[in-house]
């Protein structure tokens, strides 16, 4: 009978460890209403997890990304003003359209470094994403 118990104890506690989390996001920096947003959410293997197209609305996005599992995750995010469904760029592959990552990476000469990107999801959290 004790085995039992403790057993069941061992399994409810790893239940409670095992849940899902959430993310917050706030989205600043966008020039206008135009056009939508465009969100992805990677793991650390930089596999898509979630994607989403989300409305502007007073010149930012606010979205809650939930259930997602313990880990490591990164967070890309452009402004589509044209509404093409890409992230526009010049000749030289520089964006002619707002993006931005989680942990506000800067990029020099090329895209962010992903790992820069990367935060580690073990409780709820709140991300703000500054467009450039």
């Amino acid at each position: 009978m004790k085995n039992i118990l403790f057993l069941s104890l061992i399994m409810i506690s790893n239940l409670s460890f095992a849940q899902n989390k959430s993310i917050s996001v706030q989205i600043l920096g966008f020039s206008n209403n135009k056009g939508m947003a465009f969100l992805e959410l990677l793991d650390k293997n930089e596999k898509s997890v979630v994607q989403k197209v989300l409305p502007i609305i007073n010149k930012q996005v606010n979205f809650k990304i939930e259930e997602i599992p313990v880990g490591q995750y990164a967070i890309k995010v452009f402004h589509d003003e044209n509404n093409n469904q890409k992230l526009d760029i010049n000749f030289l592959g520089i964006p002619k359209e707002k993006w931005g990552v989680s942990n506000n990476v800067p990029a020099y000469l090329g895209p962010p470094d992903f790992k820069k990107m990367l935060f580690y999801l073990k409780d709820d959290i709140e991300i703000e994403i500054k467009l450039k």
